[in-house]
């Protein structure tokens, strides 16, 4: 069977090695140049920096399977730390027993991991999906509205919710999908100069920035030269909602004045900016309160659906995600 997947995160990766392994034959296509959907890291002149996810969790006995593998690859390590939260003063500790982890050296290493084998097309955004009535197949239109030569079997789509119903018009899923359960988040990277107090390397934020991250601390990170830590902000869901609402000029200011505020208990004086970065993710997190939808499958098309929005989000709920699909598909 020739299977099209839709999308190179961590979902669409590990069905497409499960559909691999049962031999059919696997085309992935990803519309970005890199792979790993929401785990994306940033090459810049000055650095590499992972503007996603920031860390992940395991609790699934499955996904902890796979997550001894990666351990044992080097792709991931256990990110030890206690994380901090935000006070009127600054910030303070708030310890937990929550074990996190991140991909070595970036958070794609693990995506890069479950790729080998595979055969991806990135840079290929698909538009639509067609059936055909004479042989049931079907044919994936481009962005560019060009068909591609290749027909297939089945089609598995794994996007964000709203990318997927849109992918998805015309078909039995498409009323499946819940509307609207995404929410957006600004990110900002800030490479600093002064000195931090090093037991702060995660933050729980505010209404404003709901996470702090410090790249520069977590495992294998390489130091700069030019700079002493990087740090990752992401804004929260309210702040990022209207994402035209600030230049890039003044959201780097709210950024370094926040991190400044926050830290300042923790440093000696005010931290300097060398540089900056910001992306911005328009599916960025769950709403916590919709009603997921588990499976998406429609054997008769052979289509399918699959991500993190299908089993509460997460790193590890997009895993799930894919074995679950696997599970119902092929066994």
């Amino acid at each position: 069977m020739k299977v099209a997947v839709i999308g190179a995160g961590i979902a669409g990766l590990t069905f497409s090695q499960l559909c691999q392994q049962r031999g059919h034959d696997v085309t992935i296509f990803e519309k970005s140049r890199g792979r790993g959907g929401r785990l994306a890291a940033k090459r810049l002149d000055w650095g590499t920096i992972d503007i996603g996810a920031q860390y992940f969790t395991a609790y699934d006995l499955r996904f902890k399977e796979q997550l001894a593998t990666w351990l044992q690859e080097g792709a991931a390590e256990r990110w030890d730390f206690t994380p901090f939260v935000t006070t009127d003063e600054g910030v303070s500790p708030s310890p937990d027993n929550t074990e996190r982890y991140v991909g070595t050296a970036q958070m794609n290493s693990i995506a890069h991991s479950l790729s080998t084998g595979l055969n991806i097309q990135v840079s290929t955004e698909i538009k639509a999906l067609h059936r055909t009535s004479e042989n049931n197949q079907w044919r994936l239109q481009d962005k560019h509205d060009q068909f591609l030569d290749e027909s297939f079997d089945a089609v598995i789509v794994s996007a964000p919710a709203e990318q997927s119903a849109k992918l998805l018009t015309g078909t039995a899923l498409k009323t499946r999908i819940p509307q609207q359960i995404d929410e957006p988040c600004w990110t900002l990277a800030l490479a600093t100069r002064g000195k931090v107090n090093a037991d702060i390397q995660g933050v729980f934020g505010d209404n404003t920035v709901a996470w702090l991250s410090r790249l520069s601390a977590r495992p294998q990170r390489a130091a700069s030269p030019e700079y002493d830590d990087l740090w990752m902000l992401h804004f929260s869901a309210d702040w990022s909602r209207d994402k035209d609402k600030h230049s890039e000029d003044a959201m780097v200011q709210i950024g370094i004045n926040w991190l400044n505020s926050k830290l300042q208990q923790h440093t000696h004086s005010p931290l300097e900016l060398v540089h900056h970065y910001r992306h911005y993710w328009r599916y960025a997190r769950l709403k916590s309160n919709y009603e997921q939808p588990k499976i998406l499958l429609d054997k008769s098309s052979n289509i399918a659906a699959i991500g993190d929005w299908l089993v509460g989000g997460r790193v590890e709920g997009a895993y799930l995600s894919a074995l679950d699909l696997a599970e119902q598909w092929f066994d």
